[in-house]
């Protein structure tokens, strides 16, 4: 039971890796030409780019996407994207000063200042790939319309609101305060299968609950159905997501864009070693027994506030195999195509890590993950994170691991020693250009 714990950065032992990713290769169709978008549009994107030309970029992107739904499917318009996105992350996040000290080097032991621009400073601090050469790119400023009629619906990820803190805690209060933008959580329990899920996301989807900004449970009385949404995901949220979709796709005419933060969209190589190590262990004692198990196996699991308000819905085994990754690829081979021709925009966006820089209780697990690929955020690789269908865009690679992308500091109790639970990713600044591109391209209005 242990092992289960892991993954998710409670003590647990290390388990030796299973399996491999069997996630298509998407080469091929990824970055196709939508049928109708004329040629003259798609050189015109690449002629800016290629001029730096941004303000009549902007304009562009908006015709191209309004005249076809497919033109999201061309290489240029995703290259763009990909720029426009780090940009205005980066202008956002040198509004955050726990980000900017965080990214300024004070040198040797210390002794010196760092003389490099505040831009600078982020982007080589917070950005991988492309992003860090970014920084001296100068584009006009959001282009973000006057209103909007779409509420942002957040997918949270596994042992939601059972941590010490919630993904996007003080982000997305900050985010609605300066836009009035409509923000809904979905109260995806943090323990039970995809399928089972669904019910929490169509509560969301029908009827407007959940949870709002602040992570309040939202009653039966506030509720307002969303209407049109924009969705952001994470980690397993992105799963429960797809799932919802393929099983209910009369919704899809409503959801605007999907942005996959940090998602586990092919599943985890760790899922699969704690999925072997729990099969022997009974589910009757494992269910009976889980409040105690969390209280002695997990300190930074909080156990206060009704956490565990949904006690008797926890399915530990369900759960982890629908992060495996056979179950993932399966889903993904079976059901990709269909995803695809819903027309919706898929912006992804992976998390990249080293060892040094997670809590000492996830070491481990990313020493096994750097067997697979160097990059992965210390749950899933990028391969993992992705999405990789045509109507999908590859945005950004953030400098940040799997927590810190999306969790407000640990309390100071609550870190047993490690260092790398202060989490000073800029997530308001994320959550900001988020929208803001979604805004800009019209997929909002």
């Amino acid at each position: 039971f242990q092992a289960f714990f892991t993954v998710h950065g409670i003590h647990g032992a290390a388990w030796q890796m299973r399996g491999q990713y069997l996630g298509g290769d998407c080469k091929k169709s990824c970055y196709t030409k939508g049928p109708g978008v004329t040629g003259s549009l798609m050189s015109k994107i690449q002629e800016y780019l290629q001029s730096e030309n941004y303000a009549e970029l902007i304009q562009l992107s908006r015709q191209m996407i309004r005249k076809d739904k497919r033109a999201w499917t061309d290489t240029a318009l995703k290259t763009w994207l990909g720029r426009r996105f780090r940009n205005l992350f980066i202008n956002e996040a040198c509004k955050d000063q726990t980000a900017l000290e965080a990214a300024h080097s004070s040198g040797f032991l210390g002794l010196g200042s760092d003389k490099r621009p505040e831009r600078q400073q982020i982007a080589e601090r917070f950005l991988r790939g492309d992003g860090p050469t970014e920084w001296q790119i100068e584009m006009p400023p959001a282009q973000v319309p006057a209103a909007f009629n779409a509420t942002l619906l957040f997918s949270p990820g596994m042992l939601n609101g059972l941590l010490p803190v919630r993904a996007f805690q003080e982000a997305f209060p900050a985010l609605q305060q300066k836009t009035g933008l409509k923000i809904l959580r979905a109260d995806l329990h943090p323990m039970r299968g995809c399928q089972a899920n669904m019910a929490d996301l169509k509560a969301a989807f029908d009827q407007g609950r959940g949870l709002n900004a602040q992570c309040e449970i939202i009653t039966a009385e506030q509720a307002q159905a969303p209407g049109d949404v924009f969705i952001i995901t994470y980690s397993k949220g992105m799963p429960d997501t797809l799932e919802f979709l393929v099983a209910n796709p009369e919704v899809a005419s409503r959801v605007r864009c999907i942005f996959n933060w940090a998602g586990a969209t092919g599943g985890s190589y760790l899922a699969d070693d704690i999925l072997a190590s729990i099969e022997d262990i009974p589910l009757e004692k494992a269910q009976s027994r889980i409040d105690s198990l969390m209280k002695m196996v997990s300190p930074v699991i909080n156990m206060e506030g009704g956490a565990l308000r949904r006690l008797g819905e926890f399915d530990i085994r369900t759960c982890i195999a629908d992060t495996s990754t056979p179950v993932r690829s399966r889903f993904l081979e079976e059901h990709s195509e269909t995803i695809d021709q819903m027309n919706i925009p898929i912006f992804n966006i992976t998390g990249s890590t080293t060892v040094t820089e997670v809590p000492y209780f996830q070491i481990q697990g990313v020493n096994r993950l750097n067997t697979f690929d160097a990059n992965n955020d210390m749950q899933v690789t990028q391969d993992q994170a992705k999405i990789k269908i045509p109507m999908a865009t590859d945005l950004a690679m953030m400098h940040g691991h799997h927590w810190d992308l999306s969790y407000s500091p640990f309390p100071k109790a609550m870190r047993f020693g490690s260092p790398n639970l202060d989490h000073p990713f800029p997530k308001e600044a994320a959550a900001t250009a988020m929208f803001q591109l979604a805004a800009e391209l019209g997929l909002l209005d």
